[in-house]
């Protein structure tokens, strides 16, 4: 009797998960779509930029960036024949 009992619950489970798959799968993949899509078009497609407001911030980023641009000495190297 215990192993018919386990018999149906694994059958019911099996049935409910396939029919709330059945219903709520699109939905679920609808969702995950524009997801992925929004990601996607945010990769290839930056954001313009916008005019600078205040010339404090622009100060602070040229320091940056000439921070970052700082990589090394430049070697010039010469052949030797």
């Amino acid at each position: 009797m215990v192993f018919l009992k386990t018999i149906l619950i694994i059958l019911l489970v099996y049935f409910g998960v396939k029919l709330l798959a059945k219903y709520f799968g699109p939905l679920l993949l609808k969702y995950i779509f524009k997801k992925v899509q929004k990601n996607m078009e945010k990769q290839f497609n930056p954001p313009q930029q916008e005019p600078r407001k205040s010339s404090h911030k622009s100060s602070k980023t040229s320091k940056r960036k000439s921070k970052e641009t700082k990589v090394g000495e430049y070697i010039d190297y010469e052949e030797i024949d």
